[in-house]
């Protein structure tokens, strides 16, 4: 586990932001194959090891990682989708886009629209 003494949670908190941003929470939940596995191993309830890994091992780090993200999405969800004061949803830009910079040797090419 050397990324996470490295990085803590800031990868998980990292992706799991891109992913609420792109509103891709369902789409991440039924596509991520280790969530796939831990139902898999719920049903199956086989305890081999396979390839120097122990299974029941390997489901535990996936539950906790599953634990985590469902954590970081509910932060991240009740942030992002804030109600106003009359309890109405609020339907803000989650994301802003920029006009990327002009370098100076090129501003004299645009025309200012003012």
């Amino acid at each position: 586990m050397f990324f996470r003494a490295l990085f803590g949670d800031g990868l998980h908190w990292a992706g799991c932001g891109i992913i609420a941003l792109l509103n891709q929470h369902r789409r991440f939940e039924i596509l991520d194959f280790s969530y796939h596995l831990l139902r898999v191993h719920r049903a199956d309830g086989k305890d081999n090891i396979v390839h120097g890994i122990k299974l029941s091992q390997m489901v535990e780090r996936i539950r906790r990682f599953q634990l985590l993200n469902n954590q970081i999405f509910v932060v991240l969800n009740n942030y992002l989708n804030s109600l106003g004061e009359n309890g109405e949803e609020l339907v803000e830009e989650q994301v802003r886009e920029f006009a990327p910079p002009v370098h100076h040797s090129f501003s004299h090419n645009f025309v200012s629209n003012d």
